[in-house]
């Protein structure tokens, strides 16, 4: 019985963490203009998280002021990156640059990450 119990303990934790996960996953596109999903997650309640506030001419690569850049590649294909965190999960968005420069970059990539339990932000 015991056996029992500890087994269905395991499950139920997998399924709840499994459950959270979900519901915590932002639904991105490949494409996206990077100011139609940083109005997306922070109105889901993501926050914008990058470790260190992007320089001028980071922002100015980016084409917008979002509190969410990270950092900007001046050079090969444009890269840049935008953190935001809700809970304990950290979301990195990558983007390349538009087509044209009066348009906010557009969505390349994307990943999570797990924070670790003691980091406050």
């Amino acid at each position: 019985m015991r056996c029992f119990l500890f087994l269905f303990g395991i499950a139920l934790t997998n399924l709840i963490a499994a459950a959270t996960a979900d519901t915590l996953s932002p639904n991105l596109t490949a494409g996206q203009s990077i100011l139609l999903v940083d109005q997306t997650l922070t109105a889901s309640g993501w926050q914008p998280a990058p470790e260190d506030q992007a320089m001028p001419f980071e922002y100015a690569l980016a084409g917008n002021t979002l509190s969410s850049l990270a950092s900007c590649s001046g050079t090969g294909a444009g890269f840049c990156r935008y953190d935001y965190q809700l809970n304990d999960q950290k979301l990195v968005v990558v983007t390349i640059p538009a087509s044209r420069r009066d348009r906010a970059g557009r969505v390349y990539r994307w990943w999570m990450e797990s924070l670790p339990l003691n980091q406050s932000r």
